[in-house]
């Protein structure tokens, strides 16, 4: 992602009889998205999920909650390889099994729990062995939606259960791509 093209995001309106996100709130974070990106400001991934927004006002349906959300998740992960110096091509997030092998999550805000470490560290191996071979047997996007982790105990490692959530649908976005490409 570039700052450019961030700020050329477009979300739809909530459906009707649905409340969205005020939709000037959501304008003025994804300008600190973008200048984060463009390296003038400093915005983390567990700053991004934690971000809430207000609700649009009576009689303004504002920005549709699910495209925001999917928004954020995926500047999330672009922030992260950004952070890392892997290039990504625009508009796509297509994992390698070197992202996978790479990546690393916030441990859970204070107070909050998060999910067992070994557990998440467990299944991305299982993901990055999957994206390095695709094909009959191999973790499927549809597994991905189904795989829960147990909270860590205290005093043991955690991860920020809404980064490993984001990070999720990123990795059942790309099996779903492979998927399609091998039918």
């Amino acid at each position: 992602m570039i700052p450019e093209e961030l700020r050329q995001v477009c979300f739809a309106r909530a459906p009707l009889g649905r409340h969205g996100y005020d939709a000037s709130e959501v304008d003025a974070f994804r300008e600190r998205i973008a200048q984060a990106f463009g390296g003038r400001s400093a915005l983390s991934a567990v700053e991004i999920r934690e971000h809430e927004f207000a609700d649009a006002s009576f009689g303004h349906r504002g920005y549709d909650r699910d495209e925001v959300d999917e928004f954020l998740d995926r500047a999330c992960v672009e922030l992260e390889f950004a952070r890392r110096a892997v290039r990504r091509r625009p508009r796509e997030i297509q994992l390698t099994p070197h992202d996978v092998q790479h990546l690393r999550f916030s441990a859970p805000p204070t107070g909050h729990a998060g999910y067992d470490a070994d557990e998440v560290d467990v299944f991305l191996d299982r993901v990055a062995g999957a994206l390095a071979h695709i094909g009959p047997g191999a973790l499927r996007s549809q597994d991905v939606h189904t795989v829960n982790f147990g909270l860590a105990h205290t005093g043991t490692a955690a991860y920020f259960i809404d980064e490993v959530d984001a990070f999720l649908d990123v990795v059942a976005h790309t099996l779903a791509a492979g998927e399609a490409s091998h039918t």
